[in-house]
């Protein structure tokens, strides 16, 4: 049946637990509502969290919250929101100044004539007169829909919901196509039929209220009385009253069933009648009978004042049930409390999981873009040992020379440069100036040159080029890997200074001299290659270098000496004697057996 199978989805909903085969131990908080009250019955409302005792199976727990829940039943200044989405109903539950209700019109177990009229009747004052403003209430038939379920403010779509009842008890016509398709037979049958479809009915109504908020909830069952279910083989998902004595205690949820017979003519109730004062009794609710504007006015009372008792359940999830019982220290004050809860199954447990990670919300993280390398710009990347085992990154960067026949002049003043690690965290964000001959870093001035340490693996690198304006001209998206430099023997990427003048170079052996991207120098310029050797254990390799020329032939060896940075590694390179063309340099580092080798391409020019 649909209702049937639909309440086996609803059952899960609201539940926690953990995806696996065995129990889950994780702690759950657990609430339950307590109504305090007088010799009298008035509320008593001034009680402390020292007040209370609550025992579970004997052993005392440890309450983590005590609150007090107050409802206002009278009109408010400011109007109540209309419900008109989903989302709508969870933002109003959620506000503790509406009470939660939901009606259960059973027209399959309530008869035609007088018990249909005093259900309308008694439900209509209901309404008019204990229903605040601001109360939500959903009413539901046996025939509606489960998955429409949703609380109104309306109170005229409600009232025309309650003097559309109709008891159907006895009459077997059916009224649509589904009861022709699905609920059909012999009476004997019908009635099996029904009693499973107001069973899942309910059993929805408990769970819904129970998604909406943690506070007490009030479910009235209009019905002369639902039987319990046969089990039938294939069909053990199907609610039974079982199942909604759980949902409801699961979700401080109290039934009041209100059964309309006339009890003063004799009627008596029957045991399907005994069957739901029985799930009142275990859900904190009342049977309503007989006085039904008494025992609603009670029901609306009930939810109007009470406490809420939080307290950890170290529980596995195993389904079993979880005895309470409750005190108070104050003399003279009477403690109403559920008999106890329900810790969920494995199986509920692992829907209740799936669903939650089904529901979560989706991360929104925008699209990468796809990589580019801007022909605006010369980008350099080195590396050397950081701390605590990472790598540090530098990065340069100098506008690209202007193409041959390019009409366009691109001016490019400056980049914004954007790296994050692979998990997307942000290593550096912000403006970067150009490099260029004898550029010193001024703290005054945008930074020419960007260092962060990070662990070794892919870098992400977003630039965004500029004009004098900030005017976006290009951008430059790439991934870079970032090497481990923890090795024995290791060199870090060598660096290149120039100079174009004899004071230029004067400033190259300090700190906060940068060093450049390009790779093409003229003859007049004086070149100084800085970089850093590592040995193993902190001991320093032998260190050597060469000048090749473009097809890889050693010219001549070159000089190598300590920097005037410490830890760093300098060769003196003036350019005057070196004819126009391609050469290399190449740095060696002994230690033992172990070497390691790099080498740095440059181009001459007249």
């Amino acid at each position: 049946m649909r209702s049937a199978l639909a309440a086996a989805v609803f059952s899960a909903v609201g539940l926690q637990g953990t995806v696996g085969g065995e129990p889950s131990t994780i702690q759950r908080l657990v609430t339950v509502d307590v109504i305090a009250a007088d010799a009298r019955g008035g509320l008593v409302d001034d009680l402390k969290p020292g007040d209370f005792e609550l025992r579970e199976e004997g052993a005392p727990l440890t309450l983590e919250s005590v609150r007090l829940v107050r409802v206002s039943t009278e009109p408010q200044a400011d109007a109540a929101v209309l419900i008109r989405t989903a989302s709508d109903e969870r933002q109003a539950a959620v506000k503790e100044d509406a009470r939660l209700f939901a009606i259960f019109l059973d027209e399959y177990h309530v008869t035609r004539g007088a018990n249909t009229d005093r259900v309308r009747e008694a439900l209509i004052h209901f309404l008019d007169r204990d229903m605040a403003p601001r109360d939500l209430v959903v009413v539901m038939k046996p025939l509606d829909s489960l998955f429409e379920i949703r609380l109104t403010r309306d109170r005229e779509a409600v009232r025309r919901a309650i003097l559309s009842f109709e008891g159907r008890k006895g009459e077997y016509e059916p009224r649509n196509a589904y009861e022709r398709d699905y609920i059909a037979g012999t009476p004997a049958r019908i009635d099996v039929a029904r009693n499973q479809v107001a069973l899942s009915a309910i059993n929805a109504l408990a769970v819904h209220l129970g998604t909406l908020a943690d506070r007490r909830k009030t479910l009235i069952v209009a019905t002369e009385g639902v039987g319990r279910s046969e089990r039938r083989r294939g069909q053990e998902y199907l609610p039974t009253l079982e199942t909604i004595s759980r949902s409801a205690n699961r979700f401080n949820v109290a039934v009041y069933p209100f059964d309309p017979r006339d009890t003063a003519a004799g009627e008596t109730p029957g045991e399907k009648a005994e069957a739901l004062s029985r799930l009142a009794d275990e859900t904190d609710g009342r049977a309503i009978a007989g006085d039904a504007e008494s025992g609603l006015r009670r029901a609306a009372a009930d939810s109007s004042a009470y406490y809420m008792l939080s307290f950890r359940s170290t529980h596995p999830d195993d389904g079993k049930f979880r005895e309470l019982e409750a005190r108070v220290k104050r003399p003279g004050v009477r403690l109403r409390v559920r008999k106890g809860y329900w810790d969920a199954s494995p199986d509920e447990a692992l829907r209740a999981a799936l669903l939650a990670r089904a529901n979560e919300p989706k991360r929104t993280t925008p699209p990468e873009p796809a990589p580019h390398v801007s022909a605006l710009i010369h980008p350099w990347f080195g590396m050397s040992r950081g701390t605590d085992g990472k790598t540090r990154v530098t990065f340069v960067w100098e506008p690209a020379a202007r193409v041959p026949g390019d009409r366009v002049r691109h001016t490019v003043s400056r980049l914004v440069l954007t790296a994050r690690s692979a998990d997307g965290a942000v290593l550096f964000e912000g403006p970067v100036a150009p490099t260029g001959p004898a550029a010193i870093d001024d703290p005054a001035t945008t930074a020419a040159r960007v260092v962060f340490d990070m662990a070794p693996g892919r870098l992400r690198l977003r630039m965004s080029i500029q004009d004098a304006a900030s005017q976006v001209l290009d951008q430059d998206v790439r991934e870079l890997s970032v090497r481990d430099l923890r090795g024995d023997v290791v060199i870090g990427t060598p660096e290149v200074l120039r100079a174009r003048n004899a004071r230029e170079f004067r400033t190259l052996d300090a700190s906060a001299a940068v060093p450049v991207a390009s790779r093409e120098f003229s003859r007049a310029e004086h070149l100084l290659i800085r970089f850093q050797a590592y040995g193993p254990a902190g001991a320093s390799p032998v260190v050597s270098a060469k000048l090749l020329g473009r097809m890889g032939h050693a010219m001549r060896d070159l000089p190598v000496s300590p920097a005037a940075t410490p830890g760093d590694i300098a060769i003196d390179l003036p350019l005057a004697g070196l004819a126009a063309g391609e050469y290399m340099i190449e740095v060696t580092a002994t230690s033992g057996a172990r070497d390691a080798k790099d080498r740095i391409g440059f181009r001459v020019t007249s």
